[in-house]
């Protein structure tokens, strides 16, 4: 589902804000960006992020600061590494002394070095830094969370109502069934007898006959199990916890029993039926993909 959060901490006088954003998509995909300072907390972000949302393409900006303020990210420090300076020190002395090398070492030279100076950025792994941004990404979150389930109940009436639609299709399926029997005998007898030269055929041999094309366009049980698809579908809407995945599965199931029911006729208020069935069930799958 799409989806829209947003959260906000305080610590030390810095406001750390996180805004996160979903929109449909079969699976989780992430997308993060969080402050230089805090960058090293990403694989602790997308952590928090996976274990409450399971769909969606869900993008995750943190930034230190508000609309129309300075940024108060904290800076980085730039500082000399000692370390290399010694060596370069010590290593220029080297060469000055078994090369016999005239000159002194000048600051400006000595300055534009590789790797003397280097940016020291505060403390990001510290508890406090990772405390205030779990809080607020967690804030953004159950942010976004209300607003999907707002268009959860939503979705969830619209899905019943559909279902409850094929349901009452499928009842007219099976009242229509018999009906369809009847019409292929009596086609049946009509056929036999303009075929025959004397007369009718026996109606043993008839009843035979329809006894066989009943048994191959019986659809009895993929009625009742389209019925029974269309009820656990209705029960899995209202779980709490109900997968999209799941309701996906079911979805293809119902999808199998409708196509094998057009497939046994040809009568036409039952095509008319299965066509209409079909249709609710394409509706039904588009929305399925943007649960979760």
């Amino acid at each position: 589902m799409t989806g829209y959060g947003r959260g906000e901490v305080m610590l030390n006088g810095l406001r750390l804000t996180a805004e996160v954003r979903s929109v449909n998509h079969r699976f989780c995909e992430l997308s993060v960006r969080l402050p230089r300072a805090l960058s090293v907390l990403e694989g602790e972000a997308r952590k928090l992020l996976t274990e409450r949302f399971t769909r969606g393409k869900i993008s995750l900006g943190v930034t230190w600061g508000g609309e129309g303020e300075a940024q108060a990210e904290p800076s980085a420090t730039l500082r000399v590494d000692a370390h290399a300076a010694d060596r370069y020190v010590a290593l220029l002395r080297e060469l000055k002394a078994k090369y016999g090398l005239a000159g002194d070492i000048d600051l400006r030279s000595f300055a534009s070095l590789p790797n003397l100076f280097v940016w020291e950025e505060p403390t990001a792994d510290s508890e406090a830094y990772a405390a205030m941004l779990r809080e607020v990404i967690l804030k953004a979150a159950e942010d976004m969370v209300r607003m999907k389930e707002l268009e959860g109940e939503t979705l969830r009436t619209d899905l019943e109502t559909r279902v409850d639609s094929i349901r009452t299709r499928v009842a007219h399926i099976r009242e229509r069934a018999p009906e369809r029997l009847r019409d292929a005998r009596n086609r049946l007898r009509e056929r036999v007898n303009l075929l025959l030269e004397d007369g009718e055929i026996p109606e043993e041999r008839i009843a035979q006959e329809v006894a066989i094309l009943s048994d191959r366009l019986d659809c009895t049980e993929e009625c009742v199990r389209l019925e029974s698809h269309c009820g656990h579908f209705r029960k899995l809407l209202e779980e709490e916890s109900t997968p999209g995945r799941k309701l996906n599965f079911l979805l293809q199931e119902m999808n199998r029993e409708i196509n094998t029911i057009g497939s046994k006729s040809s009568d036409v208020p039952i095509v008319e039926q299965v066509v209409e069935v079909k249709e609710e069930l394409e509706r039904i799958r588009e929305q399925v993909q943007n649960i979760e």
